[in-house]
């Protein structure tokens, strides 16, 4: 595994629908370091409702999205978001603000 500088863990996540019809989606995912973070991708799009299933694969970079009804881009991009993002700092500032008394 290369070298991750730590100033890279503090990116969003840049994710672009590739593909998008009315039972499949596949998203490029700019971002994804380890499988970790491609597992939190996977449990944040297969909780939206219009999904029926979801995969994200490390190595392309992508997630696999099959729909049971039809869903908006941006509602794919946020769960992006949110799974490899928000919560990850989330925690940190909470620790953060812990440490020092807030």
């Amino acid at each position: 595994m290369p070298w991750i500088k730590p100033r890279r863990l503090l990116r969003a996540p840049d994710s672009s629908v590739t593909a998008l019809d009315d039972d499949a989606a596949t998203l490029q995912i700019e971002g994804l370091f380890c499988g970790v973070c491609a597992n939190r991708v996977t449990n944040s799009l297969n909780r939206l409702d219009s999904v029926e299933s979801a995969s994200c694969d490390l190595e392309s970079a992508t997630a696999t999205v099959r729909l049971s009804a039809p869903v908006d881009e941006e509602d794919l991009r946020q769960a992006v978001l949110d799974a490899a993002y928000a919560k990850p700092l989330r925690r940190a500032a909470e620790r953060t603000a812990r440490a020092v008394g807030l």
